[in-house]
């Protein structure tokens, strides 16, 4: 094989993209990865958090215990191939805000399924008053976290990566056999663009319901526990001891990676509501989440262009998610095994 030919070239470097070459080059394939470098995606920024009762109805996020039994494993074996470590298992506290919050709760706290997400024995108190006021209740769960920007750092360095800003009406040409991009050519080209993919004119018909996010990082001037906290945002640890990530908003009109003054306002008003330590904010970032289909990715074949695949829509729960879907794919792509109707780009194009 010729240096500039592969079986998949993938376009898009994020969550999606490197969880994708993963299982491809674990399939045998010969991969490569294009990516435009951007200094800020929304994989980039990202908390990574793996949770599994979320929202102000304390809900058991649906699949969770298939979908973490795939990605624990995933992550553990590239920091394995890489010497690095980026998947963190944590303890999160969710603090309720309202009386409402706490009734959902005790709706559900006897229920086995919720059950097995408890940290045995419950932290008493749940976190120290100099910290954060948890007198309104609270519970404390086993989770996980991602570091999602050391786990790309970490996987670029290993699997075939290049820089491109790819056009796809001038750089992309399909032919019988394959598919050639500027001076390479393959036999498969993945869109795993990201927000960015709505400027594809091979998927213009779906519909994005995208957010934008702004996150601030901080440092606390006291002591924090390596927690993540949940209370009408959440506050989640960093390799840094001291620095922390909180996030974050959801903006669905202003599509674009500019932080928003208000949005740092509003943040930092509800972080006051209930932590008490001092800290300074080093830096605010936002990004644009790609929301595609009830929240939940879209992967497969292109309808008619049988030489073009689709991996997108892995939104806030990406780090989860990830790891299942491109496990799916690949196996649709290399095996040709059925994806599900639900999620097949196939049903929504």
């Amino acid at each position: 094989m010729l240096g500039n030919s592969w079986d998949t070239i993938i376009v898009g470097q994020g969550l999606a993209g490197t969880t994708l070459a993963w299982h491809l080059k674990w399939a045998g394939q010969k991969v490569l990865l294009l990516d435009a470098c951007s200094t800020v995606t929304s994989s980039k920024i990202a908390a990574g958090l793996i949770t599994p009762i979320t929202g102000q109805r304390m809900v058991q996020s649906e699949g969770y215990d298939e979908y973490l039994s795939v990605a624990k494993p995933f992550y553990e074996r590239i920091e394995q191939q890489t010497s690095r470590v980026f998947f963190h298992n944590r303890t999160a506290l969710r603090l309720f805000k309202s009386n409402v919050e706490s009734a959902n709760w005790a709706k559900r706290i006897s229920q086995p399924a919720y059950q097995s997400h408890l940290l045995i024995p419950q932290p008493n108190p749940l976190i120290e008053p100099r910290i954060a006021d948890a007198s309104g209740g609270g519970f404390a769960m086993n989770t996980a976290q991602l570091d999602v920007a050391a786990y790309l750092e970490a996987s670029r360095l290993v699997l075939p990566c290049e820089q491109m800003e790819l056009d796809w009406d001038s750089d992309v040409l399909f032919r019988g056999d394959g598919v050639t991009v500027g001076p390479h050519s393959a036999e498969l080209i993945v869109s795993c663009e990201g927000f960015t993919a709505t400027r594809n004119p091979h998927f213009s018909a779906l519909s994005f319901n995208a957010a934008k996010g702004d996150i601030l990082t901080v440092r606390f001037h006291l002591p924090v526990p390596p927690v993540s906290i949940h209370r009408g945002l959440w506050v989640a640890p960093t390799s840094d001891p001291e620095v922390f990530l909180v996030g974050s908003t959801y903006n669905w009109e202003k599509l674009d990676e500019v932080p928003e003054p208000s949005a740092r306002s509003q943040i930092e008003c509800k972080l006051k509501e209930f932590i008490h330590v001092p800290y300074t904010v080093l830096d605010h970032r936002a990004a644009v989440r790609p929301i595609i289909h009830k929240s939940m990715p879209l992967i497969g074949r292109h309808p008619t262009q049988d030489r073009l695949g689709y991996f997108n829509g892995l939104g806030s729960k990406g780090s989860l998610l990830a790891p299942w879907y491109a496990n799916c794919l690949c196996d649709h792509l290399v095996g040709n095994l059925q994806i599900p109707n639900d999620v097949n780009i196939r049903s929504h194009v």
